[in-house]
């Protein structure tokens, strides 16, 4: 499989479009494969052109009229190469579902001319679509699939970027040890290839690995193995992550007031790139530490500013998670009515940025159910209950169903209790 230049945005990450020279058919004895050869050549310079701008709405149009020019010549290879570039676009416009179509034909046409290479970074593609959409299960699947194939291709990057996104799959789902060995042959491939970045990337995955074995210290050292290869490629988004990484690793330690300085760190870097959902994730840590020191005000003005960096960012799973720590230090200064009104907003929030996942819902009413009690707003409250019971039952879970039963046991009493003096559990911290 070819080598191609990688590219900023999902390109970037996911992989890139792949153009050469074209095959010039004798236009004296085909003329209209001819025509054709020549509208798809310059359809794609031009949709190149309007890509390396990161003009994709512009671009897509054009890739779609170069993959049915393609089909007229009956040039696979680039046939299958336009529906790549189709599918980068729509995923970069946001459309992941028609991106894993265009994916999959480009993938039956790689099948049928026998190129596995070029299969594989189609499976490879479409397994980090399924992520993003929240199937880790068929994204697992895809680059497994992916794997075999891309160990034949021409070079072994792909492998390597393969290798690396099924490791944070499994680790995100709970898989470690299968995770272990991915990563390390990714990193074994990446320090024989020489190629600084994806030795960097592995180290940072190798790092989560760690964490989530319960080897915090080493985690640690992997993470800072990584930043420290960033730093030297002018990597700045990289190197502000592993930021926030090497900060969650201390707190795991219980080295909080290392952890602190590192978390404010990550977050004056995010904020300078202009990231303001990881800016906020930075800032609602920072918020964290500080209200279990018990240093309310700091907190406070953290929390604040984390809820300002999502809102602008238009994070709302981001802005949800800063409105809930919001919501705690609120709490803990006895301003229970401002912390009601936070986490109303988190609720209308979260039906939208966890539309499909119930539990994300279950836990964001519960919390709001506890606060709205605390503020005196009771019927508000077993609203909230009412609703995460509706989510638990349309979810058909065992386990969110004993979840919402068991606060609505410790919650309900004290609805239903004509004295105001008691106290409901406190309200559930931010996700981790």
């Amino acid at each position: 499989m070819k080598r191609c230049q990688r590219r900023t945005s999902l390109a970037l990450m996911f992989g890139c479009l792949m153009t050469g020279p074209i095959s010039s058919p004798s236009i004296a004895q085909e003329p209209d494969r001819g025509r054709a050869a020549t509208e798809a050549a310059n359809q794609a310079a031009e949709a190149d052109r309007l890509f390396k701008l990161g003009e994709f709405e512009a671009a897509l149009p054009l890739y779609e009229a170069e993959r049915a020019s393609r089909a007229k010549t009956g040039d696979l290879r680039y046939e299958a190469y336009a529906l790549r570039a189709i599918g980068i676009c729509q995923a970069e416009l946001g459309d992941d579902p028609a991106a894993i179509a265009s994916w999959r034909e480009a993938f039956a046409l790689d099948l049928k001319r026998d190129d596995p290479g070029f299969a594989g970074y189609d499976d490879f593609l479409i397994g980090q679509a399924e992520a993003r959409l929240g199937r880790p299960d068929d994204a697992i699947k895809s680059l497994e699939r992916a794997l075999p194939r891309l160990t034949g291709a021409a070079d072994r990057d792909h492998e390597i970027d393969a290798l690396l996104a099924l490791t944070r799959i499994l680790v995100g789902s709970g898989r470690v040890e299968p995770a272990r060995t991915h990563v390390a042959w990714a990193l074994e491939l990446a320090q024989k290839a020489n190629e600084a970045w994806r030795i960097a990337d592995s180290w940072a995955s190798s790092g989560q690995v760690e964490g989530a074995s319960g080897h915090p210290e080493v985690a640690l050292d992997h993470f800072a193995k990584a930043q420290k290869l960033f730093e030297e490629q002018g990597r700045a988004a990289e190197a502000a992550w592993m930021e926030t990484t090497s900060a969650s690793a201390l707190v795991l330690l219980n080295r909080l007031d290392e952890a602190l300085p590192r978390y404010e760190t990550a977050a004056r870097l995010h904020k300078h790139l202009e990231d303001g959902g990881s800016t906020s994730e930075d800032l609602a840590a920072v918020a964290g530490l500080h209200l279990e020191a018990g240093r309310l005000d700091q907190a406070l003005i953290a929390a604040e500013e984390a809820v300002d960096q999502a809102r602008d960012a238009d994070d709302r799973f981001r802005e949800v998670e800063a409105r809930v720590r919001l919501a705690q230090v609120q709490g803990a200064k006895n301003d229970w009515t401002s912390a009601a009104d936070t986490l109303d907003e988190a609720v209308i929030l979260g039906r939208q940025a966890a539309r499909d996942d119930p539990a994300e819902q279950i836990r964001i009413l519960l919390t709001a159910a506890a606060t709205d009690f605390r503020a005196g707003l009771a019927a508000r409250a077993d609203e909230r209950i009412k609703a995460a019971e509706t989510l638990a039952a349309e979810s058909k879970s065992d386990d969110l169903k004993r979840t919402v039963a068991d606060a609505a046991t410790a919650l309900r009493p004290t609805l239903q209790s004509p004295r105001q003096d008691q106290t409901p559990p406190s309200p559930m911290p931010p996700r981790q």
